[in-house]
């Protein structure tokens, strides 16, 4: 049986330590192969466009694109692709919204193992996992 390509990742929000910190729990926590990083909408859209990603972790509050107009834009591009949002405002109206697009949400404090959880149950199919 042929081992299954690392999975790749895109991290987009606009604070440097939680990108980072998340980079390192994608990679050490999740094995995540590759996390791609952009710090606002735009050049995540960007990357986006010029590479596959098997999940995309986005912030909702960013500036310029919000997370809402993010997810829209990444599923139009590709509507199987695994999103996973982080806001510190989960009853807003866009937060809601997101989620009815199927996109889980994950409110702002979490803790890393929470995180790592709530991608491994994402990834659940991308890994093989059932």
């Amino acid at each position: 049986m042929a081992e299954a390509p690392p999975l790749r990742a895109l991290v987009i929000d606009d604070e440097p330590d939680l990108r980072e910190l998340l980079v390192d729990v994608l990679t050490l926590l999740v094995g995540i192969g590759t996390v791609d990083v952009a710090a606002d909408g735009a050049a995540g859209l960007a990357l986006f466009a010029r590479h596959r990603y098997d999940l995309v972790v986005t912030d909702f509050l960013m500036p310029g694109l919000t997370g809402a107009e993010v997810v829209e834009a990444l599923q139009r591009r590709n509507p199987a692709v695994k999103i996973v949002m982080l806001t510190g405002s989960a009853m807003d109206g866009d937060v809601v919204r997101v989620r009815e697009r199927g996109v889980t949400v994950l409110a702002k404090p979490f803790s890393v193992d929470h995180f790592g959880a709530v991608i491994a149950e994402v990834l659940g199919d991308a890994r093989g996992v059932a």
